[in-house]
């Protein structure tokens, strides 16, 4: 969870899971948090912006991995309730990775 404004979210774990810090907390506004999942057993992610009007879900196989444009599938989202691909980038040494476009 990141707040409103204009900050990116600060974990640099690339949707690894292992980043833990701050309190969770169900407040829009509350302090940017994140719990490990790296243990949890699950196959799609769901990106959304703080207000849910953007949103996507992607496989786990598809956001995982190294990649840098890649075609990468999205399984619907907020402009689609079809299967699609989109371009993203997952590097080694970008940390702020996964970029979705």
């Amino acid at each position: 969870h990141v707040p409103p404004g204009d900050t990116w979210h600060p974990a640099r774990d690339q949707l690894q899971g292992t980043a833990k810090y701050g309190t969770p907390s169900k407040l829009p506004s509350a302090a940017a948090w994140s719990v490990k999942f790296d243990k949890d057993t699950f196959n799609e992610f769901l990106f959304a912006t703080g207000d849910g009007k953007k949103w996507l879900i992607a496989k786990k196989a598809s956001v995982l991995g190294w990649y840098s444009n890649g075609q990468r599938e999205i399984l619907k989202s907020s402009t689609s309730a079809k299967p699609y691909k989109a371009r993203w980038y997952r590097r080694h040494r970008n940390r702020e990775d996964p970029w979705i476009s």
